[in-house]
């Protein structure tokens, strides 16, 4: 998983605090290793979420829109979809309930590259967004999240402090460009209710 918002590096939204800006513009990226949806294996595969949201995201009334990999089979394709939208309960099933709107599902090529301290993800025509940790005092560790205020949420292990390399989206009505802004990586272990 990795993601990249508007706002400046740290972002406030980990501790319960407003956006930096009048909202949130975020992109979350996720390749799915390892895993399965009932007897449904998901394998390999990678869904994107976007989102615009109220500056405070705990107010909820979220704009979302969801892409699936094309490389998925229609079972695949379902599975995902309930996954990434919250119906499937588990890890996303409060950020369905923050949700206003869906603002679509599109099925896409999807590529996702996690190579050393950076993680980048591409759709053609709509997203290109690339992070890479930011570097801390000791050069051979990341910078962490350790034991914020969403720690343990949806299966995250601490999560790396990224800033985007390059971050532009452009599609469901909505465009932004959040390179330089900032980011965060971390492998998450989920599973359903």
């Amino acid at each position: 998983f990795f993601e990249s918002g508007n706002c400046e590096v740290n972002c406030p939204c980990v501790f319960g605090t407003p956006a930096h800006y009048d909202s949130c513009d975020v992109a979350l990226a996720w390749h799915v290793a390892s895993g399965r949806y009932g007897d449904t294996t998901l394998d390999g595969l990678n869904f994107v979420d976007v989102a615009r949201t109220p500056k405070q995201m705990g107010d909820g009334n979220w704009a979302v829109g969801i892409y699936v990999d094309q490389r998925a089979t229609r079972a695949q394709r379902q599975a995902l979809e309930r996954i990434a939208s919250g119906d499937a309960g588990g890890g996303f099933a409060r950020r369905k309930s923050l949700t206003g709107k869906i603002l679509g599902v599109k099925y896409v090529p999807i590529s996702y590259e996690s190579v050393g301290r950076r993680r980048k993800v591409t759709i053609p025509n709509a997203l290109t967004m690339e992070v890479e940790a930011v570097p801390g005092a000791r050069p051979d560790e990341e910078v962490k999240l350790v034991n914020d205020a969403r720690s343990g949420e949806r299966g995250f292990t601490p999560r790396t402090v990224a800033k985007a390399l390059v971050h532009r989206f452009s599609d469901y009505g909505l465009t932004w460009d959040n390179t330089g802004k900032n980011g965060y990586y971390a492998p998450v272990e989920m599973s359903g209710p």
